[in-house]
Order: structure tokens, then C-alpha cells, then sequence
């Protein structure tokens, strides 16, 4: 793979990553904002993260048909035009629509970077370049979250706004076709759900998902409800969890290089275990500072892990 195409993808995850984490900190301020109960507020997460799951289905067998530059093109503008439309919004009924629309395009990006990377980067090579690529995506949520405990939501949106019209023009002029449509390359998500093996690992991925979206896109609510906590603290919470999601998110990819991909997951299953099991036990929110790293450091495990694993599976 080029390496300013590979560039080009770590930015644009990174466009796309830069609201993520922070929605979960700032759903408090938002709610405030619009006048609502923090209740209210958070269909905001969830609005993006189910077409982020579900769409993401429809952009991988487009790779079949058209070329995945000219596919990024498309979502890179559109994803543009949702996160300045969100960052405009009016009222919670227009950001609900806006961030819905966003999660539609942002979904794009890993499957077919994923894809990217599976066809054409060496096997020995392929756990490294997830694992810089996915931590790109945790600076991201890192710089934003931190930024969101200061700068107005709207301005944290915005941000993401004008990266990803620069990832646009970028693409246009710089990435390569990743043409596969004359490879011989197939994705029948019927014929996998026939696949015992393949069936398993993807139930995996969907557990580790439920688990880590369920509690993460709640604890923001969770502190501000039971501690009582300022935004500012909220967010330093949260940039302590990505601080140390970045650092095994680089580490990651070698350690599934040098250990496998299946036990550095499972290694990550049981830090974020510990977090959900101590956090219900805690009473004091300082202690939150230190249990956090097992939150932010298991999920970086499991997510580079069966990430790395995905693209080892053969075409068929």
C-alpha cells in the first residue's frame, strides 16, 4: 500500500472519529443547552451507532463494483455535510436527523480501509498497520474529548466538519483507485452466516461491541448522575480512558504480531470485565481516574485484535 494512501486513511478515521467519544461527555451539555432532560438527550448516541453498525453492511460489497477511491469520495463530502448540518442544528429534532446521517456515511471508512489493507498489505505487516490505523482514531477521540471539557459542543462538531472536506480533496488528488473489481473477490454475508467459525468470531465482535457502546455511550450520564460531576471533570475522565487506549492501540498491533490475534482479545475482554464489575463498587470518583485504564486499554486490545484477525480470513 502507498504510504500517503495510508496516510490519507488514518486522517480520515480520524475526521470521522473526532466526535465519537466526546458525544458520550458531552450529552450533559447538550441537554442543558437545548433546554431537555439528559434523558432526552441521548438518542444522540445511539442514532449514530445504529446505522453506524447497520450501514456499514452495504459499503464493504460496493468494493465489488466501484472503486473504493470513488466510494470515499462520496462519504468523505457527505459525512462533510452531516457533521456542519449537526454542528448548525437548531434544535435536539434536527440534531437527532444530522447525526443519524452522520453515523450513515462515517460507517464507511473501516470496512473499506479493512479491505484496502487485507488485499494489498503483506501478512506479517497487517496487524501493524490496523494497529496504527485504529490509533489514529483514539488521538482523535483523545484531542476531542480533551477539547470538550473547554470548547462548546458546536464547535467540537464543526472540527470534523472541515478535516473531512480536507480528506476530499486530498483523496481526489492523491489516493490511489484500490480497484478490486477484477480480483477475484467475494462478500456473501449469507454464505458466512453458513460458516460455523465465521459465524462464532463475528458473534464475538457483536458481544464486544453491545458491551463496550452499552456502558461507554452512558457513562458520561452515569458520572454526571451519581457523582454529581462538572463537564470538565467528565472529559478528563474520558481523555484518561483514550490516553491509555492509544498507547495499546499502537502497542496492540505488535503484541498480536508476536502473541496472536485471539489472545491479546482475550486479554482485552477481561480488563474491560474489571472495569464494569469495580465500577458499581466505587463511591469515591476519584478512584474512576485510575479504574478507567481498564476500560480504555481493554477495549484497544479487543478492537485491534479481532480487527487484526478479521483480515487474515480467506476471500471466500
Amino acid at each position: 500500500m502507498p504510504r500517503f494512501s495510508f496516510v490519507i486513511f488514518c486522517l480520515m478515521f480520524f475526521a470521522v472519529s473526532f466526535g465519537v467519544a466526546a458525544m458520550a461527555a458531552l450529552i450533559p451539555s447538550i441537554a442543558f443547552y437545548f433546554g431537555v432532560s439528559k434523558e432526552a438527550a441521548m438518542p444522540l448516541t445511539w442514532l449514530y451507532m445504529l446505522p453506524y453498525g447497520a450501514f456499514a453492511l452495504i459499503w464493504a460489497p460496493l468494493t465489488r463494483v466501484v472503486k473504493i477511491k470513488r466510494i470515499v469520495l462520496f462519504t468523505s463530502f457527505a459525512f462533510f455535510l452531516a457533521s456542519l448540518a449537526f454542528s448548525l442544528s437548531a434544535n435536539l429534532g434536527q440534531a437527532f436527523i444530522f447525526r443519524f446521517f452522520m453515523g450513515c456515511v462515517g460507517c464507511s471508512f473501516v470496512p473499506l480501509v479493512l479491505i484496502a489493507i487485507g488485499k494489498s498489505v503483506s501478512a506479517k505487516k497487517k496487524a501493524k498497520y490496523i494497529g496504527i490505523f485504529f490509533a489514529f482514531s483514539y488521538v482523535s477521540s483523545f484531542i476531542s474529548v480533551f477539547l470538550s471539557g473547554f470548547l462548546h459542543w458546536r464547535v467540537i462538531y464543526l472540527i470534523p466538519a472541515i478535516l473531512s472536506l480536507l480528506v476530499f480533496f486530498l483523496v481526489l488528488k492523491h489516493l490511489d483507485d484500490f480497484d478490486f473489481r477484477k480480483t477475484h473477490f467475494k462478500i456473501s454475508y449469507l454464505q458466512t452466516l453458513k460458516n460455523k467459525k465465521a459465524l462464532s468470531f463475528f458473534m464475538v465482535i457483536m458481544l464486544g461491541s453491545l458491551i463496550y457502546h452499552s456502558l461507554q455511550q452512558r457513562l458520561g450520564v452515569y458520572l454526571s448522575q451519581t457523582y454529581f460531576l462538572k463537564q470538565v471533570v467528565i472529559s478528563s475522565i474520558f481523555t484518561v480512558s483514550t490516553l491509555s487506549a492509544i498507547v495499546f492501540e499502537f502497542s496492540g498491533g505488535m503484541l498480536c504480531s508476536r502473541f496472536g490475534n485471539i489472545r491479546v482479545s482475550r486479554l482485552g475482554f477481561i480488563l474491560m470485565s474489571i472495569f464494569a464489575l469495580f465500577l458499581i463498587f466505587v463511591q469515591d470518583y476519584q478512584k474512576i481516574f485510575f479504574l478507567i485504564i481498564f476500560w480504555g486499554s481493554g477495549w484497544a486490545l479487543t478492537h485491534v485484535g479481532l480487527s487484526s484477525h478479521l483480515t487474515h480470513l480467506p476471500d471466500k
